[in-house]
């Protein structure tokens, strides 16, 4: 067992490479000397049919012409006798070139003593009969009938007789040797077919004992049957690390031995892991209320920005009202002054004129400050409800972008409003407000370092019937394009500690994807500004209206 030893440390690639290659050059080896045989066996049969077979066939020919010959001279006589017209005599002399010319091919093939002793005697009585072939046929064309058939009986025939028996020894001779070659190669079949046999038998015992040997290793690799094996496997890999694992006492090394001290294992780390996930989920609750206290500081400052925007934009209406109210409270001490002291016509209506400008002014910078508050309220209200309704686009977007004025005058950012009317939506204009409020809100703090005039473009279209397309482009400074990949991303920001939380494009992802059913996609180039494209459908699908709301609940 132990001159052994080395089999077990092989792969089971090395092992099956090692025993079935030594049953293939086996079989190599016995192929070659089959090879060898059936290579003797083939020159013997050739030999037989170059040696002897053409000999036999030319034999065969002879005699067949030789009977045609013969049987050609008969019915030349037949017909004489019968007053008929002789044929003439081409047939003879065709069958004798084709015997003459077949002789001579047997004569230069036949080269041992016995066929040239006979083949002397088969050319002397060719010869004779030869010559008695062509008296023969002189005689006939002299119309010498009588003679011709003396000839024929008297001679022709015992020449033709020798000549049958000669090349009847000559056939038998070469019969004979066919049968020895015969033999000789059923001989060498026989010997071929049983070193097949032995061989075919030699392989199969040691296919047998590779295969014995190879299964008897991979149990002894496995540590049991590859069934049990597999399903141990299966259970571990489920997650039943209590199984228990049946292996043999003195088994160190096995498949099986090797899957237990893994489940040991694997229970040791489960409980390290464990431990471990309740320290992470304790670090993401901590994380995801820092995150919480990010978005809420966010959108307090989107509603800081709102009020500074209400207080910004109601103050020119309401002071223009308190002037014109000052100045009405002044006309009227006066006309009360000139009424007491006396007053003319002209001068009352003067007083008079003034008085209803200074009300005019105070009634249309009123009607101005309702206006404002009315959009500022109908603003507050979309984004403290997220509620969803019909809207116009345009006026929402001018509703928006007038809440942002502050921030613009404040960079000194012009912005510029483009927005088709008549686009009508059925969505949610709070979280709409607030995707374009980050969107600029972003582009003044990242966008305009160093630029001398700040713009930003916002731009409202129809794409088809059911969805909108609104752009938000600037010419500030662009976006690098390793970050492009990662801007809306939660917390990604150039700007960390510098007024950057890295949460307001991940918010508007959030918001367009999950609450307005749309897509968002940022462009840029450094240098040449960015501009964010919002495509959002016209209609939100009516299963919208609940993930809205929670996503937006999330969100603050």
């Amino acid at each position: 067992m132990k001159a052994l030893s080395w089999w077990r440390h092989l792969r089971l690639a090395h092992r099956l490479g090692l025993g079935y290659g030594a049953v293939i050059a086996l079989l190599i080896g016995l192929s070659m000397v089959m090879e060898f045989r059936l290579q003797a066996l083939s020159d013997t049969t050739a030999d037989a049919l170059q040696r002897q077979y053409p000999k036999t066939a030319l034999v065969h020919e002879i005699t067949i012409e030789l009977g045609v010959v013969a049987r050609a001279m008969r019915n030349v006589l037949i017909l004489a006798e019968q007053d008929a017209p002789v044929p003439p005599l081409d047939e003879i002399e065709a069958a004798q070139r084709r015997m003459e010319q077949a002789l001579n091919r047997l004569v230069a093939l036949a080269q041992d003593p016995e066929s040239r002793a006979l083949l002397d005697k088969i050319l002397t009585v060719h010869s004779a009969y030869a010559v008695n072939q062509e008296d023969f046929k002189r005689l006939v064309g002299a119309q010498r009938m009588g003679a011709a058939r003396n000839l024929l009986v008297v001679d022709i025939n015992g020449y033709q007789e020798d000549y049958f028996r000669l090349l009847d020894q000559l056939n038998r001779l070469h019969g004979a040797r066919m049968l020895v070659a015969s033999q000789e190669v059923e001989a060498r079949h026989a010997g071929a077919r049983r070193l097949v046999y032995s061989a075919a038998a030699v392989a199969v015992l040691l296919s047998l004992g590779v295969t014995w040997m190879l299964t008897r290793s991979v149990l002894r690799s496995l540590g049991g049957e590859p069934d049990y094996a597999a399903r141990i496997a299966r259970r571990i890999a489920a997650g039943e690390l209590g199984c228990r694992v049946e292996r043999r006492a003195d088994d160190d090394y096995s498949l099986l031995h090797d899957m237990d001290q893994m489940r040991l294992t694997l229970i040791d780390r489960e409980q390290a892991l464990q431990q471990a996930n309740a320290e992470l989920r304790h670090t993401v609750d901590q994380l995801s209320a820092a995150k919480d206290e990010l978005v809420s500081s966010e959108k307090l400052a989107a509603l800081g920005a709102m009020v500074a925007g209400v207080a910004h934009e109601l103050n020119t209406p309401i002071g223009n009202s308190l002037l014109a109210a000052s100045t009405v409270s002044d006309a009227s001490e006066r006309l009360r002054h000139c009424v007491e002291q006396g007053i003319t016509r002209k001068a009352l209506s003067d007083q008079l004129d003034e008085m209803a400008a200074a009300a005019e002014l105070v009634q249309r910078n009123l009607h101005r400050a309702a206006d404002l508050i009315s959009s500022f309220k109908q603003v507050a209200v979309d984004r403290q409800s997220s509620q969803r309704r019909q809207f116009q686009l345009d006026q929402v977007i001018h509703e928006i972008c007038l809440t942002l004025q502050p921030s613009l005058s404040k960079a000194k950012c012009q912005l510029d409003v483009t927005a088709a009317t008549g686009l009508v939506m059925d969505s949610f204009p709070g979280p709409l407000g607030q995707v374009l409020t980050n969107l600029v809100q972003n582009a003044l703090l990242h966008g305009f370092e160093g630029r001398a005039d700040p713009r930003i473009w916002v731009e409202a279209q129809g794409l088809d019937a059911g969805h909108v397309q609104i752009v938000v482009r600037d010419n500030g400074v662009g976006v690098l394009p390793e970050h492009q990949g990662r801007v809306f991303d939660p917390f990604f920001t150039t700007r960390m500690g510098r007024g950057g939380s890295g949460l307001g494009l991940h918010i508007c992802f959030n918001i367009t994807t999950a609450v307005l059913g749309g897509k968002i996609r940022l462009t840029s180039s450094p240098g040449a500004g960015t501009t964010v494209a919002l495509v959002l459908p016209r209609r939100v699908p009516d299963l919208q209206p609940q993930r809205s709301e929670e996503t937006d609940e999330h969100a603050r």
